[in-house]
């Protein structure tokens, strides 16, 4: 095995937190707002609002001036503009009469998904030495992408490697229908891990909600 990276992954809980703000909030809401509430300077808050819309995760919209002058610039969540939730609830419940049916199938979802992210990315290589850290950066990155808050954290274990979530993007629908929220997650995951069947065996594991706004995915290489 490759020697285990003992650098945690950046992350920003000011931005995790925005985004939550964001999420929750009914309807847009503007930078000064949200600096109020988190009792961070406007600009600041700004920033981390033009990283998340670079994400893909908050999309800028236009609110009516409060007064004189040009109208402001709001922010809402991405899921909030296409009333992503309901429509997955509905979604969800179509994939099975069973929690058994809608679990298989979600996972089965979820490999698919793996699959098309990987056909898109510009992938080097992996090498017998490190191809456990490589795989779980990746993953790691496409769960940043997704709005997760990954961080990697170190393991003494030279064969295991984890991933703390502090953030899901679609928590309700995991914590309503865990069978299809945290299915489809997981299939993600193991798809992420095994698209190159060339590649040493990896196996995945998700361990959802250890606390109200944490989730642990664990990847494990076999010897």
């Amino acid at each position: 095995m490759g020697k285990q990276q003992s650098a945690r992954r950046p992350r920003n809980r000011q931005r995790d937190r925005i985004l939550q703000l964001v999420r929750e909030h009914d309807g847009p809401v503007d930078a000064p707002a949200l600096a109020e509430k988190l009792k961070l300077h406007v600009t600041t808050v700004r920033f981390h609002l033009d990283a998340l819309c670079e994400q893909g995760v908050v999309a800028r919209t236009r609110l009516s001036p409060t007064g004189v002058g040009r109208p402001r610039t709001g922010y809402i969540a991405r899921q909030a503009e296409l009333g992503y939730q309901t429509l997955a609830e509905i979604l969800s419940l179509e994939l099975g009469a069973t929690v058994d049916k809608r679990r298989c199938r979600a996972e089965r979802a979820g490999k698919r998904w793996a699959q098309r992210i990987a056909a898109g990315l510009t992938q080097p290589a992996d090498s017998p030495g490190d191809v456990l850290d490589r795989r779980t950066a990746l993953t790691a990155d496409v769960f940043d992408r997704m709005g997760f808050g990954p961080e990697l954290i170190p393991t003494e274990d030279p064969t295991r490697r984890t991933i703390r979530l502090h953030a899901c993007p679609v928590r309700e629908l995991a914590a309503a229908h865990p069978e299809v929220g945290c299915a489809l997650h997981r299939g993600l995951l193991e798809g992420l891990l095994g698209t190159n069947p060339k590649r040493p065996a990896l196996r995945a594991e998700l361990e959802p909600f250890v606390e109200p706004e944490l989730c642990i995915a664990r990847v494990i290489a076999h010897d």
